[in-house]
């Protein structure tokens, strides 16, 4: 343990004042012998900082990282405040310097996203029905005689429950453009107190990303002339104060009971936070790359077949290669016969 903590901590005070995700390493007994999210003073076993439901997983996740050489799991790990936040942990396996198996771990902090999974896993059911079965149900209520509602009111009333209840952006417009329905979410945005408050109104009338009308209504007459959904496209928009917000669209044409486009269905997601961590993770790897490739120490990884994959300078520099050489070359390449 003494020789491996001697080669971490050469490069520690580097990567705790660049890298905020958790590292830590452990050897095959489990016990780590490095973390960078506290005063590490001595060995702690993995299980004292994993969440109690999640040590069966953990377990079978670390197992699987010392055989196979690599893995990726969720896990809850407690912070130093006490609380268990959700992590995506991916694992690597290594040889120290004294030839002893050990385990890296990067954890990155999904609990936000884990929050939006949960509520998007209870209403996606509904939401499906509600996309499959909503163009004729609001229709009805347009078309069809008072009779004729009655009938579907309960099922009407349920659908309007999810669609309420559901994190989404919710509206549906005519032919025109003009909006004949919304969900809760929506309506609250552009300060309505219920949907049927929007029945009537234009683009032009609400405060929804008004520096976007032309480009949100271009593709909105797209979807109604050809007929074709588009799903989950990714799009950026400027809201009224200067701020920029990601969303995930679905836009799907609405037909009449002869099958007649008469309007359109779309639904936004906002993946601010998503696409945020998203360009926080990659400039945190393009760092911790950007800091193997300033060490003294050669690093390498290699895929399951033995091939770089990744080396820094440091590592071209010991073998006299250069990167172009070293790339796709099997590390057996640079061992005798007996360290093979």
């Amino acid at each position: 343990m003494a020789s491996t903590i001697t080669q971490i901590n050469k490069i520690n005070q580097i990567i705790s004042e660049n890298i905020e995700d958790p590292i830590l390493i452990l050897n095959e007994k489990f016990m780590c012998e490095y973390a960078n999210f506290e005063d590490f003073k001595e060995e702690k076993h993995i299980f004292d900082f994993i969440h109690p439901d999640d040590k069966k997983r953990v377990n079978k996740f670390i197992k699987n990282i010392f055989k196979h050489g690599f893995g990726t799991e969720e896990s809850r790990i407690i912070d130093d405040k006490g609380f268990f936040r959700w992590y995506e942990i991916k694992g690597k396996r290594f040889l120290d310097d004294t030839n002893n198996r050990r385990v890296f771990l990067i954890c990155r902090d999904i609990s936000k996203f884990k929050k939006i999974e949960e509520n998007y896993n209870e209403s996606q059911k509904s939401f499906s029905e509600l996309a499959d079965s909503l163009p004729e149900i609001r229709y009805w209520k347009f078309i069809q005689s008072k009779e004729g509602v009655t009938t579907v009111q309960k099922t009407r009333e349920m659908l309007d429950l999810v669609c309420d209840n559901i994190p989404h952006f919710i509206y549906w417009k005519d032919i025109n453009l003009v909006y004949i329905g919304c969900n809760k979410n929506f309506a609250l945005m552009n300060g309505l107190e219920e949907g049927s408050n929007i029945i009537g109104r234009t683009d032009n009338d609400l405060i929804w990303l008004k520096n976007n009308i032309e480009t949100i209504q271009e593709n909105e007459h797209r979807v109604m002339k050809n007929n074709i959904p588009e799903l989950n496209s990714v799009a950026s928009f400027i809201t009224k104060d200067g701020n920029q917000v990601w969303f995930e669209i679905n836009r799907i044409p609405l037909h009449d009971l002869k099958g007649k486009v008469v309007g359109i269905l779309s639904t936004y997601e906002d993946i601010t936070i998503r696409k945020t961590a998203e360009e926080k993770l990659k400039e945190s790897e393009e760092k911790y790359r950007g800091i193997l490739d300033t060490i003294k120490e050669g690093y390498f990884e290699v895929d399951i077949n033995g091939k770089f994959t990744f080396f820094n300078d440091a590592l071209c520099e010991l073998h006299g290669y250069t990167n172009e050489e070293m790339l796709g070359v099997n590390y057996q390449t640079f061992v005798d016969e007996t360290n093979k």
